[in-house]
């Protein structure tokens, strides 16, 4: 597996370089393909330590010690080949459609990475070099996201097919919203008690005729 990993280094790096130097037509779809193979190289490592997790530590040391140099070499080319890209790409005028989501999710795969450089190998200069760049690179992600506004949602609406058949939309309909409900009706007014009779004192006055 160490020599597996050993080959997607250095196919990726051509992949990298491939996009830098081609920052132009297709330079995003480029970059995505650099990327997807440092994800895959950084799942592929993940599934090596485990497998070196119970093996016995004299045995394991010196394969640890080569994964940990293959990892860092791919953190450093990460770094290195997105500062290139993007570096060029920001001064992209025309950017095609869809930018803004692609380097949404490449922003959160560079934050990720970004993570690796909190590690204490990562110590030093080289390593402070590194997480400052990544942070450049993030902020250059986000200046392109915003030249270019984000695409409306048509999940909810029907998609016509190459025939021209007309597809059920991916989203369920949306519920109308509620209709207001009418207030309740007054309550009928409350009648007022009937009024005692009056009482009059009598004197022997009112018996005489």
């Amino acid at each position: 597996m160490l020599m597996r990993l050993d080959e997607m280094l250095r196919r990726t790096a051509d992949l990298g370089a491939n996009a830098r130097e081609r920052v132009g037509v297709g330079g995003l779809n480029r970059y995505r393909r650099f990327t997807k193979k440092v994800r895959d190289f950084f799942a592929l490592a993940s599934v090596v330590e485990e497998k070196l997790a119970p093996l016995d530590p004299d045995l394991a040391a010196p394969l640890l010690t080569a994964l940990d140099r293959l990892h860092a070499r791919m953190v450093v080319l990460f770094i290195e080949e997105s500062g290139g890209f993007f570096a060029g790409f920001v001064k992209v005028r025309e950017l095609p459609i869809g930018t803004h989501e692609i380097c949404g999710v490449e922003l959160r795969g560079l934050v990720a990475i970004r993570g690796f450089l909190d590690d204490p190998r990562y110590d030093g200069e080289r390593g402070q070099a590194l997480r400052t760049k990544a942070d450049r690179i993030a902020d250059m992600m986000r200046a392109v996201m915003a030249r270019m506004p984000p695409l409306p949602d048509f999940g909810d609406l029907p998609s016509v097919g190459p025939k021209g058949t007309v597809n059920k939309p991916v989203k369920p309909p949306r519920r109308p919203p509620p209709r207001p409900q009418a207030a309740p009706p007054e309550p009928p007014p409350v009648p007022e008690p009937p009024r005692a009779p009056e009482v009059r004192q009598l004197s022997l006055d009112d018996f005489t005729d």
